[in-house]
């Protein structure tokens, strides 16, 4: 545990951690412009985290296979071996009682960032897996899950946000605004569909973005408290019409799962769209497919939703999206592995989160 940590402190000597670790905007945008910065660096954090969680990972297990002369370079399917036994929850009954989302995110760090750190060592060296990642990190969960990407310095695909307040602004305040990146993607399409459904979906994700607004006529607490407060626009870009339409009836399936009479109202089929509209007790949802886009609208009035999504997947255009081996011995992976749980468990962040 303490090789884990004092990798931490080097890191710290070389970028000031405060600093650098800490790149998501703390207020909600409030203009088209301070929408699209927001999220240009909505997943900074996420994916930072993950470089250093991945670094110390990766000095904490070569340091226990060290006595034994094997490495991560040395031993390449290591990681992939080690996740399928970090994977398994049996050995972990706090993480076997988290929550999807919870556990998923608090993992992502050490097990995709370590990952990560593998394929960038191996690639490009240790400088560039170390030294090279702190002065130029990865700003997306893409990059990390897709570390070629990263080498390439390509960046993830971010749809575009056009000026919707002129729409929304008269009855809502803005309450957030983010990336549904593909780390979000993964553990939403598990959520909804499965193991099965999060492995086609995921490599077919395209780009995701969001935005909430408040209810301006709710003033109370009490009011205020309740999801019937708030409305949510969401658009998932996907890489052809096929996943977006998966996507898009998965997304359908799973609204009884949110709200209460869940009624369809209308399926429209046009030139361009295929609308599916539901009234719920918070209000009605419309899904629209449209070529390789998914729009989603809930709790807005319809026709303020048919304009949202007109708006939100015409700013696309038609082009890209813009930015806003020796085996190791089982024997010897589970002791890797056991050591991995031991020291997550012992995280004072993961104790607190995991025991809500």
């Amino acid at each position: 545990m303490l090789v884990h940590e004092l990798t931490h402190a080097l890191q710290d000597q070389h970028v000031d951690l405060d600093k650098w670790s800490d790149q998501t905007p703390p207020d909600v945008s409030q203009n088209v412009s301070e929408d699209n910065e927001h999220l240009a660096e909505d997943e900074m954090d996420t994916a930072r985290t993950a470089v250093l969680e991945g670094q110390a990972m990766a000095v904490f297990v070569d340091y226990t296979l060290k006595p034994s002369g094997r490495s991560l370079i040395k031993d390449p399917e290591l990681v992939e071996r080690l996740e399928e036994q970090m994977n398994s929850t049996a050995d972990s009954p706090v993480l076997a009682r988290a929550p999807l989302l919870l556990s998923e995110s608090l993992l992502f760090p050490y097990k995709e960032g370590l990952s990560f750190e593998q394929d960038v060592w191996m690639d490009k060296g240790r400088q560039a897996a170390f030294a090279g990642a702190l002065d130029r990190p990865p700003s997306s969960s893409w990059e990390v899950m897709n570390p070629r990407m990263y080498e390439q310095n390509k960046q993830a695909p971010i749809p575009l946000m056009p000026d919707i307040h002129a729409l929304v602004d008269a009855r809502y305040r803005p309450y957030d605004i983010g990336q549904i990146g593909q780390l979000d993607l993964r553990i939403l399409a598990e959520l909804y569909g499965g193991p099965a459904a999060a492995r086609q979906l995921t490599p077919a994700w395209d780009g995701g973005v969001y935005w909430a607004g408040q209810l301006k006529s709710e003033h109370t607490a009490a009011e205020q408290a309740g999801t019937g407060s708030i409305a949510l626009l969401y658009l998932s870009a996907w890489k052809n019409r096929a996943s977006a339409r998966v996507f898009a009836a998965m997304y359908a399936n799973e609204l009884g799962e949110k709200y209460s009479g869940v009624k369809p109202v209308a399926q429209i089929g046009q030139a361009d769209n295929d609308d599916q509209v539901y009234s719920t007790s918070e209000g009605p949802v419309l899904i629209r497919v449209r070529d390789k886009y998914v729009f989603v609208a809930e709790s807005f009035d319809l026709e303020t939703a048919r304009k949202l999504g007109d708006l939100m997947i015409d700013a696309q255009g038609t082009g890209e999206l813009q930015k806003a081996s020796n085996s190791v011995p089982r024997q010897q992976l589970e002791d890797v592995s056991s050591s991995w749980i031991r020291f997550l468990g012992s995280c004072g962040v993961m104790k607190n989160a995991l025991a809500r």
